[in-house]
């Protein structure tokens, strides 16, 4: 809900040009992305598990179908022929037979649609692409005094199809996912292992509103006029300054513990964890460089059959990024983050603590992503960033750790410079 909140903040903040396939007319970097928002109904069909009965016998079991809408925001790209976008399930549903209570849904997920033909105002057209989906099955067993299952979690790459209506603003979509790894391991006990089949197909039917948020400015680009103040505020050192973001993050785990691997093979991967992220730096303009402070303070957990793991992360650190092109207002940076970390870990094994330990360190990471630029004097821009840590864990014995390795992903952010506007 707050990323919702978020969004829906930034859409009545920004000065909006509802104007639909502005790039038809000529394709300048004013007109090379438009951003959407909207809703679908995803849907899910077939699958099978088995489980334990009360005779400790294994038995068969058939998925019910599953549904969810979802929240869009996204927005088409090189001037009609992408579509990049985030969809947030809202809801789900519990299956509940056998004595058995089985959740198999999807999470957040990021998608990227080509469109061969550019997409057209009273024209249908279809597209491929893929996605980076993170899908969840958990099945708890009533039959057991430790019956709830692992919640597992994988993050696969389904191909995307379909077509899509424009209409004006509007664009109507009917498309699928194809999850060809639908196949998965799954411990329905500490040591009995089985396979369950999860859909194959996700077929979906959305509805976006479209609208463009740098139009405006592109009378001035082409005037010149930009050119001119571009040059007058930075002969004055006026497009320096300090800048706030603001959106929200996601923290992606790389692999398994080697503690957990020896010693707990039955329990999954920590759960992907989003959060809000505040950004507070200073750009210089000269030299294309944005020097920021970094903060993330969150939890994860893992559970299965009486055994549960929390994970605990608090770090504040500074990142430096260095802008290495600009392709029609896609700028994309590069550049190295260090953080000072406390991680914790606490592991409760059948009601009984077995595992509480906290560490210090020094972290070191990357930092990459792209911002939507269309020029350099705008009080405002949309930032897409990647932060990378490759060497991070709490180390529990000899050659064994838990890992807190993990990709972070914020999609998109609310970057303000404010001087910019005083400064105009």
């Amino acid at each position: 809900m707050k990323n919702i909140l978020l969004v829906i903040t930034l859409f009545f903040a920004f000065k909006i040009k509802l104007e639909a396939q502005v790039y038809i007319e000529k394709q300048t970097r004013h007109r090379f992305a438009q951003m959407t928002l909207g809703a679908d109904y995803q849907m899910g069909f077939g699958g099978s598990t088995k489980f334990l009965n009360k005779s400790n016998e294994v038995e068969s079991l058939k998925l019910a179908t599953t549904a969810s809408p979802r929240f869009l925001i996204g927005g088409t790209h090189f001037w009609g022929h992408a579509d990049l976008q985030i969809s947030i399930p809202i809801g789900g549903k519990i299956q509940e037979s056998a004595n058995q209570k089985i959740q198999a849904i999807s999470g957040v997920e990021t998608s990227l649609k080509y469109f061969p033909w550019r997409i057209e105002n009273n024209k249908i057209k279809p597209y491929i692409g893929t996605a980076i989906t993170p899908y969840y099955y958990e099945q708890d067993n009533d039959n057991m005094e430790y019956g709830n299952g692992p919640e597992q979690g994988r993050t696969a790459l389904p191909v995307l199809f379909g077509f899509t209506l424009n209409k004006n603003n509007h664009l109507l979509e009917f498309g699928a996912a194809w999850d060809y790894q639908n196949k998965q391991d799954y411990y329905i006990d500490r040591t009995q292992i089985i396979r369950v089949n999860t859909p194959r197909i996700y077929p979906h039917l959305s509805y976006r509103f479209m609208f463009d948020t740098t139009l405006g400015a592109e009378k001035d680009w082409e005037s010149g006029k930009t050119a001119r103040i571009t040059k007058k505020l930075s002969d004055a050192g006026k497009l320096n300054g300090f800048f706030l973001g603001a959106g929200m993050s996601s923290a992606w785990w790389l692999g398994k513990s080697s503690f957990n691997t020896k010693n707990r093979p039955y329990l999954p991967k920590y759960s992907t964890v989003v959060m809000p992220e505040i950004t507070f730096g200073y750009y210089f303009h000269k030299s294309d460089i944005n020097i920021g402070l970094t903060h993330r303070a969150y939890k994860t957990v893992t559970r299965a059959y009486g055994t549960a793991q929390a994970l605990q992360r608090r770090s504040i650190g500074i990142e430096a990024t260095k802008y290495v092109g600009d392709y029609h207002g896609f700028a994309p940076f590069i550049g190295p983050t260090i953080t000072n970390e406390v991680l914790s870990f606490r592991e409760i094994e059948s009601g009984i603590l077995t595992h509480d330990l906290s560490e210090k360190k020094i972290a070191y990471g990357l930092t990459f992503g792209w911002d939507i630029r269309p020029n350099r004097i705008q009080w405002f821009l949309l930032r897409t960033n990647l932060r990378w840590f490759p060497d991070l864990q709490v180390n529990i014995a000899d050659k064994e750790s838990i890992s807190f390795r993990n990709i972070e992903f914020n999609f998109i952010q609310f970057i303000f410079f404010p001087n910019r506007v005083w400064s105009k």
